[in-house]
């Protein structure tokens, strides 16, 4: 019976729909099937050699960066969201804001930003040499390039990830638990871990899994310090081998490291989702501080200060001083006005066709799950969101591969570059816009259609107005993903096409940090400025987060 019901529903769905949502499913799901039939079809002597040679040590250095990275951010989202929420922390309003900003920090962008501090010959160091009178070699100088330095960067720009579910969390909580216990003569550490931690730990888990997928999917921050994991091990397996099976070999591996991930955060969003709310107004209780108000002060300022004043402070005034002062090796690598404002256009309009293809390609899969439920619909919206378990490194080696077996002629084109964005980029749209579509009353489209309106122009005229708000947050948090991708537009960009992220990555990869730094800021100000009015809807950026940022 529940098969005939399942087949009744399918024929409601609108054919076209159904067409255009299995098409985008089959689409996205490719990359993920060809790279696994790459795989298999490897001869054994392959297999055995990356198995035995290579794959301990990637997996060692892999699990302890990404134990490592998620137990850190977990210490400071939890802890900035409990501050900002629930404290009488002064100004907290800004400091909401503030500590959300580093989403819009690539960790490559930081991974450069704290070399040219802390490297040998650095800012830093030339400080104390100057001012303060040590001699050269005297300074002792934190080293980077290990699994400290990855865990310590990496953990600064994806702490949000868990600031920002968790924030959300403790503002929607039912807060007479809290008042019941606190009535009951607990103290305000018992309280927060014996009932404020366990209601906002769903919240919580989520983003940590979140953060764990980006630690795998990472390449730009570990390749700039030389730290070694699979995404870099696919990489060089890719542009150092005629046979690429070694690179799908690898890709493989680290999806199945991702797939436990993906679901597990697939179910604590879902968890999320059913937190008892607190629906009765009541006036806010902040915990007093007391003496420890100024230092909590001093760690939040801090932890915004690393996160975010650094870079900034430390790129904004490299690039004045590339622009105004400009050397030689400014002059050979082209940091000046004109060559940062193509890099800057052409990351704008690759970010732009990439979302704005995402979000358009998104509505399909989605409407279909939402408004016509079903195993189909079901089938349909998870191939659809398959890419999400594909690192940026794998989508365009994916990509690479295909075009070159079935469509050379597109190869090293624009089509190519934003085709492999769009689909890396599409289960980012679906997870966001579809809170939006969901929160469309089917009775709104219902009332249109007994008057008469054909279906596609309901959902022109009463679906997409409704839902444009939301749909419009998805396309902004998409498009700052665009511009910060960096493996996939090194893979598939056209020759003489090159990004911010491809320009910075060019730069930092022949040691040159110095000449990272303009375009590396002028990506910052522009993700920055999109991500700051989504922050001020501070209700459009928490359903996003808690719908899979």
């Amino acid at each position: 019976m529940a098969a005939a019901r399942c087949r009744d529903l399918a024929r409601k769905a609108p054919f076209p729909l159904l067409l255009i949502a299995s098409v985008v499913s089959l689409l996205a799901v490719t990359p993920l099937i060809y790279i696994v039939v790459r795989a298999l079809a490897a001869d054994a002597a392959t297999w055995s050699r990356l198995w035995y040679g290579q794959m301990p040590v990637l997996l060692w250095q892999t699990a302890t960066l990404l134990v490592g990275t998620v137990g850190f951010a977990l210490v400071l989202g939890i802890g900035a969201a409990w501050l900002v929420e629930r404290s009488d922390l002064p100004s907290r309003g800004l400091w909401r804001v503030l500590l959300a900003l580093p989403l819009a920090l690539p960790g490559y962008v930081a991974a450069i930003t704290y070399l040219i501090l802390f490297r040998r010959g650095g800012v830093v160091e030339r400080f104390f040499i100057d001012f303060v009178g040590f001699a050269r070699g005297e300074i002792p100088l934190p080293n980077l390039y290990n699994v400290w330095g990855a865990t310590l960067i990496i953990g600064l720009v994806t702490y949000p990830y868990i600031y920002l579910p968790t924030a959300a969390a403790l503002r929607s909580v039912d807060r007479s638990l809290e008042e019941a216990a606190r009535m009951a003569g607990r103290n305000g550490w018992s309280v927060f871990r014996h009932i404020t931690l366990p209601l906002v730990m769903p919240a919580a888990v989520g983003g940590a899994l979140l953060v764990g997928l980006y630690v795998l999917s990472d390449f730009g921050t570990v390749a700039m310090l030389r730290y070694r994991t699979f995404t870099t091990a696919i990489y060089n397996q890719f542009t150092g081998q005629i046979d690429r099976s070694g690179a799908a070999i690898l890709s493989v591996v680290l999806i199945l490291l991702a797939l436990p991930l993906l679901f597990g955060e697939g179910w604590f969003s879902r968890r999320q989702r059913r937190l008892t709310s607190d629906t009765v107004w009541r006036p806010r209780q902040l915990v007093r501080l007391g003496g420890w108000r100024w230092p909590a002060l001093f760690l939040v300022g801090l932890l915004t200060l690393l996160s975010l004043g650094l870079p900034l402070l430390v790129l904004g005034g490299l690039s004045m001083q590339g622009w105004l002062f400009p050397t030689e090796a400014d002059r050979i690598w082209g940091i000046n006005n004109e060559g940062i404002l193509r890099f800057g256009v052409n990351s704008l309009l690759v970010a732009t066709l990439a979302a704005t293809f995402a979000t358009a390609l998104a509505l399909g899969p989605l409407y279909l799950a939402v408004r016509f439920p079903s195993r189909i619909s079901r089938i349909v919206l998870t191939l659809s969101r398959s890419p999400f378990a594909l690192p940026g490194i794998i989508i365009g080696l994916a990509f690479v591969l295909l075009i070159n077996r079935w469509a050379p002629f597109a190869y090293g084109t624009i089509f190519a570059l934003v085709f492999a964005f769009t689909f890396r980029l599409l289960p980012q749209s679906l997870s966001t816009e579809e809170s939006a579509l969901r929160a469309v009353a089917p009775s709104l489209e219902e009332a249109a259609r007994t008057m008469g309106v054909p279906p596609v122009r309901v959902f022109w005229r009463v679906t997409l107005p409704v839902a444009a708000p939301g749909i419009l947050a998805s396309w902004i948090l998409v498009f700052i993903t665009a511009m910060k991708e960096l493996p996939t537009a090194i893979l598939l960009r056209p020759p003489g096409f090159d990004t911010l992220p491809v320009r910075i990555w060019a730069a930092a990869s022949e040691s040159v940090h110095t000449q990272a730094a303009p375009p590396a800021f002028l990506l910052i100000t522009l993700t920055t400025l999109l991500l700051l009015p989504l922050m001020q809807n501070r209700l459009g950026i928490d359903r996003a987060i808690q719908d899979n940022l």
